[in-house]
């Protein structure tokens, strides 16, 4: 029987509140995991980290096709709405955020959404990987809608508001599938994976094996250690068969 173990953490580090956003839960037929990272300071009540994650929630119950169409509509709806906050502001300013996501069915095939920055690692005896370099994973399912060139208004649809750089525009190259049997997979905030070394992340995760709540620990303890200012919000997932 395949089995699937995963902890979710989240901390404010130095800072005084916590804006990161996270979703680790069986919604359906998926188990769905997803970390959106906030801002310091938000410009409006709701987080844009929050109307992410929740995006994320709305558009796997809704779902009526693949899971990578389920990821690219909470996308769609994450900038959607942060766009609305923005047009209703007096000030117009727009919050941003980074959604890394993934929906695992229970084969443990793996659909990910990622844009390759470091917020996700698949972790195995084979080494660290983000998803889309691991040389098993490939692309999922339900992509054709992302075809064709991005020209005029840039396809807003398929965007959402970014913490650092310009919006990004949806790709295939932003989604991987994968099996997960015998694999971790890592979704976090800047918090953690701009202050710790994937190779100390990796070795982290290896040493505690299935004992996915200490390595959240241990990893919250390194990025603090490492000097980390920012919130620091992980989910670790491990898959095998039972």
């Amino acid at each position: 029987m395949a089995r699937l173990h995963f902890s979710a953490l989240s901390d404010r580090g130095i800072r005084s509140i916590n804006n990161d956003a996270f979703c680790a839960e069986k919604i359906g037929n998926y188990h769905v995991f997803g970390v959106a990272e906030g801002q310091p300071d938000p410009a409006h009540e709701e987080d844009a980290s929050d109307i992410a994650v929740s995006s994320l929630r709305e558009s796997v119950k809704n779902q009526k096709n693949s899971p990578a169409a389920a990821l690219a509509a909470a996308v769609h709806e994450s900038d959607t709405r942060i766009s609305e906050h923005a047009a209703n502001s007096p000030d117009g300013i727009r919050d941003m955020t980074h959604l890394s996501a993934c929906l695992i069915d229970d084969s443990l095939k793996c659909t990910i959404l990622d844009t390759g920055e470091g917020n996700a690692y698949l972790i195995g005896s084979d080494g660290i990987h983000v998803p889309g370099e691991h040389p098993l994973s490939g692309q999922p399912e339900g992509l054709g809608f992302l075809e064709g060139g991005h020209s005029g208004d840039k396809r807003r649809g398929d965007m959402i508001s970014h913490t650092l750089g310009e919006p990004h525009i949806l790709t295939k190259a932003d989604f991987a599938k994968i099996t997960i049997i015998d694999r971790f997979l890592l979704l976090s905030s800047g918090g953690l994976h701009d202050y710790v070394k994937k190779n100390r992340i990796a070795e982290i995760v290896l040493q505690n094996g299935e004992n996915v709540e200490a390595s959240c620990e241990f990893l919250l303890e390194e990025a603090l250690s490492a000097g980390s200012d920012r919130t620091i919000t992980l989910v670790l997932v491990h898959g095998h068969y039972h």
